[in-house]
């Protein structure tokens, strides 16, 4: 038989089982988006001489 209680128990376990892995990938994200700046940082200026990196690091991503 269905018991409610059992229910919201087991709901809110998958809930915060979903919440630790989508903290866990935007992290990844960040850290990820971290070092593509580094090393565009560090690659210096653009194709014929066009600072083409610039503020590469912060733009919002929806990702």
């Amino acid at each position: 038989m269905w018991n409610p209680r059992t229910w919201a128990t087991a709901s809110h376990e998958r809930a915060i089982a979903n919440a630790r892995a989508a903290s866990t990938e935007c992290g990844r994200r960040r850290v990820e988006r971290d070092d593509v700046a580094l090393f565009l940082d560090s690659t210096g200026p653009g194709i014929d001489g066009d600072d083409l990196h610039t503020g590469a690091h912060h733009a919002e991503h929806p990702a």
